[in-house]
């Protein structure tokens, strides 16, 4: 693997996950990629959520962890956005967890084609252990923002939301996700890619999305 020289930043939002919370960020600290920085953003949870993010702040360098009064997922994205370092950024859910190459496969997506947004393909799975992986019968490559477009909107190996792609942070200088808007992703992930020539595009799935029912936080996925 090319020498990890680029810090990456991961913008982890949390709200009330302390059954999932763990898991999420233990897939983070294991990434092969190693040069990151670990943004969490506690949206004013009243579980034991914050405790948690605290105590692995406190094993490992590397983790941000930001408590504010509660605003919702766009204003915690949001919020990770403006306190991030890195020069690409990802974002993850908290009741999500990652495969352990997941950096690494988007940095080296991006690199390999020469673009500033880079997706993978994704995994649902349940609290049941039904699991559908969203990659079979796509393949690696670069694809035009018109195409991407198509893709995005028949969720042809990927989707809208947010998470599975690592984009350039500069492409967030005047984007923000709307405040107070359920659904976030479909006024936000379209502006990002409209700003690009080209994304590169993996067909291994190297995230995983649980599949619940979301009371406070709501996206499509």
């Amino acid at each position: 693997m090319e020498e990890n020289n680029e810090l990456i930043t991961i913008i982890v939002p949390v709200y009330n996950v302390e059954k999932y919370l763990c898991k999420c960020i233990d897939s983070v600290l294991i990434q092969t990629y190693k040069n990151f920085e670990l943004v969490i953003i506690d949206d004013g949870s009243t579980d034991n959520s914050g405790n948690i993010c605290d105590t692995y702040k406190n094993k490992d360098n590397r983790i941000r962890v930001i408590h504010k009064e509660n605003g919702g997922l766009s204003d915690a994205r949001n919020f990770g956005i403006e306190n991030a370092h890195g020069k690409y950024i990802t974002f993850i859910d908290s009741d999500d967890y990652l495969k352990n190459t997941y950096i690494e496969y988007l940095y080296k997506l991006i690199k390999e084609f020469n673009t500033d947004i880079s997706i993978c393909a994704y995994t649902v799975f349940t609290d049941t252990g039904k699991c559908i992986d969203y990659g079979k019968g796509y393949k690696r490559e670069k694809l035009d923002k018109i195409e991407t477009f198509k893709r995005m909107l028949n969720e042809e190996g990927f989707s809208v939301s947010s998470c599975a792609k690592l984009y350039k942070t500069t492409l967030f200088n005047d984007i923000r996700y709307p405040k107070g808007k359920l659904c976030e992703d479909n006024g936000t992930t379209y502006k990002l890619i409209d700003k690009v020539d080209q994304i590169a595009y993996g067909n291994e799935s190297q995230y995983y999305y649980l599949k619940r029912k979301r009371i406070n936080y709501v996206r499509v996925f």
